[in-house]
């Protein structure tokens, strides 16, 4: 692993604050894990259109059991909807040079990742064995939504248990979470123990990532919250304690039938806590 920890810092402040490929930014292989086709452009499109070296993998097809947002993009069936979302993906991710052998697609279903978390997180496990990223960036445990924390979560647990000689970085995005008066986005729960990666997008990047966004069709509803992009931020993730709620009060998923609330959610991950760490 080429990310020695004396030097830390000045890499990933290289490979995230660089506006232009660096000397470490151009080698650092990278895995991004996104719960849904979408998040990772919501997330790092900016990073994406930056730096080179990239994987990215989706955790879930992007189509729920539930048929009403099939059925408002005009599909019969889930699976149908699942391959636009594919291919939306597989288009926005184009624009900046990520081809589709370099996407990943996991294939759980979206909103029910939770019940799959540790066939999720032994899945990236053996991933990371294969791939050797020296940086894997995905999603924060913020509540925002439920197959979010799961791969927060699975991206956590593969980092514990794979090889030694498979030893990565992990990274965090933002996507969204509960707010004063809504839903926040573009930025972390506070947190002052965690330095954070800002960068200021230029004219062109905003454009770009604009475009990306636009590329998700069926998405136009959901995704107009994220319709003007200013910066992405990014930072070293935490060591969560996933038996706590990731702030107090009401979680942003809580608002949605989604299957599962925050309190559902941590029992499975406790159990699986005990499954993966205590057999």
């Amino acid at each position: 692993m080429t990310l020695v920890r004396d030097s830390l810092t000045a890499q990933l402040e290289a490979f995230f604050l660089s506006p232009e490929p660096g000397q470490h930014s151009t080698t650092l292989r990278t895995v991004l894990v996104a719960a849904h086709p979408d998040d990772e452009t919501i997330g790092a499109g900016g990073l994406l259109s930056r730096r080179k070296n990239f994987k990215v993998v989706h955790a879930t097809d992007g189509s729920p059991l539930n048929p009403s947002d099939a059925l408002a993009a005009g599909c019969s069936t889930r699976e149908s909807y699942a391959e636009i979302r594919r291919k939306e993906a597989v288009d926005a991710l184009a624009s900046v040079g990520i081809g589709e052998d370099a996407i990943t697609n996991l294939h759980f279903t979206d909103q029910r990742a939770s019940f799959h978390l540790r066939e999720l997180s032994e899945l990236l496990q053996a991933l990371v064995e294969r791939l050797r990223p020296e940086i894997v960036l995905t999603h924060a445990y913020e509540g925002g939504h439920p197959d979010h924390d799961t791969v927060a979560f699975a991206c956590h647990m593969a980092q514990r248990i794979c090889r030694p000689e498979a030893r990565f970085q992990l990274c965090e995005f933002t996507g969204y979470h509960a707010g004063n008066g809504g839903m926040e986005v573009y930025r972390f729960l506070p947190d002052e123990a965690h330095e954070q990666y800002i960068y200021r997008l230029s004219a062109e990047e905003r454009e770009l990532k604009i475009s990306m966004i636009t590329k998700f069709t069926t998405q136009g509803r959901t995704l107009q919250p994220f319709s003007a992009p200013e910066v992405e931020r990014f930072r070293v993730a935490p060591n969560y304690d996933f038996m706590r709620p990731p702030h107090e009060g009401k979680l942003w998923y809580e608002n949605f039938n989604w299957g599962v609330d925050g309190m559902a959610w941590r029992k499975m991950a406790s159990q699986t806590l005990r499954e993966i760490f205590h057999p």
